[in-house]
């Protein structure tokens, strides 16, 4: 359990400053897997007798998974209106732009629940009672959900970034006015390295997503052990 709570700790810090998206998965990702590993040793079976905080803590983890298919489907979305976007820039076509912002914005909307959702999570206590098997397993929960919120919230732009706003920053126009090529040149610079961040998440996201179904299914078995 030692390397666990070393693994919580690091997850946590960088929660706490929330320097990277790849690396912030990739750590989550590290953490469920040390978790799978627990959950597979008899003596965290025999340690997990709380029926009532195992509970807690499978809803914890369904909530988890839940919110990571959601971001799955965002990010595949969200990949689509980008790649829509640098046509549209490359073209100097205003509407095409136009039209992929409003779908992004949707994703944005989608990604803000989300980070609201992660947020509610970690304001959820749940009953340990001095055990330490289940205690450690909350903390992951926890810190995988504090973990989730920044990296969620770093694919929300600022809420005042409107569509015209990028309009004009593209120098395109509804009108289908050329962009300026510095500017386009600078706005698909941008879009490259977003598509490229999106890629990286999506393979975290699926890893993530897979451990925390297998960590649930752990979890399941124990419970219908205590409840044989």
């Amino acid at each position: 359990m030692a390397y666990l709570d070393d693994s919580v700790r690091t997850l946590r810090s960088w929660s706490a400053g929330a320097a990277g998206q790849a690396s912030g998965i990739a750590l989550v990702d590290a953490v469920l897997a040390v978790l799978g590993d627990l959950l597979a040793l008899p003596q965290a079976v025999a340690a997990l007798h709380e029926a009532a905080a195992c509970d807690q803590i499978l809803d914890r983890f369904l909530a988890l998974a839940d919110a990571y298919g959601t971001f799955q489907s965002a990010l595949i979305t969200l990949k689509q209106s980008v790649a829509e976007l640098q046509v549209g820039t490359r073209r100097g076509d205003g509407v095409m732009v136009a039209a992929s912002l409003r779908a992004r914005r949707r994703t944005e909307n989608e990604l803000s629940r989300l980070v609201a959702t992660m947020r509610h999570a970690t304001t959820r206590p749940v009953n340990t009672t001095g055990n330490e098997a289940i205690g450690i397993v909350a903390e992951v929960a926890a810190a995988t959900a504090e973990a989730s919120e920044a990296i969620f919230l770093e694919l929300v732009p600022a809420a005042a970034q409107t569509s015209n706003k990028w309009l004009a920053r593209l120098s395109i126009r509804p009108s289908a006015k050329k962009a300026a090529p510095e500017t386009a040149m600078a706005a698909l610079e941008r879009l490259e390295k977003l598509e490229k961040c999106i890629d990286v998440l999506e393979t975290g996201s699926e890893n993530v997503f897979r451990r925390l179904l297998q960590s649930r299914v752990s979890l399941l078995n124990i419970h219908s052990l205590l409840t044989l």
